[in-house]
C-alpha cells in the first residue's frame, strides 16, 4: 500500500468514526527536515565542543 492509498483509508475511516480526516501527505515535509537539520547541526557541535575539551587534556 503507497501513501496515498493509506491516505485514503484513513480518511474513509475517519469520515465513518466521525473524526478529522488525517493531514496530506507530504504536509509536514518542511517541519521534519528542518527538525533533522537542527538536530544533526547540534550532534556536530556537541561533538567538536567534546573533542575541543579531550584535546586540552580534561
Amino acid at each position: 500500500m503507497d501513501a496515498i492509498q493509506q491516505q485514503m483509508y484513513d480518511t474513509w475511516r475517519a469520515s465513518r468514526r466521525g473524526e478529522r480526516p488525517p493531514p496530506p501527505p507530504g504536509s509536514h515535509d518542511r517541519e521534519v527536515l528542518r527538525d533533522l537539520r537542527r538536530r544533526y547541526r547540534a550532534h556536530r557541535e556537541a561533538e567538536a565542543r567534546r573533542r575541543a575539551g579531550a584535546w586540552r587534556g580534561w
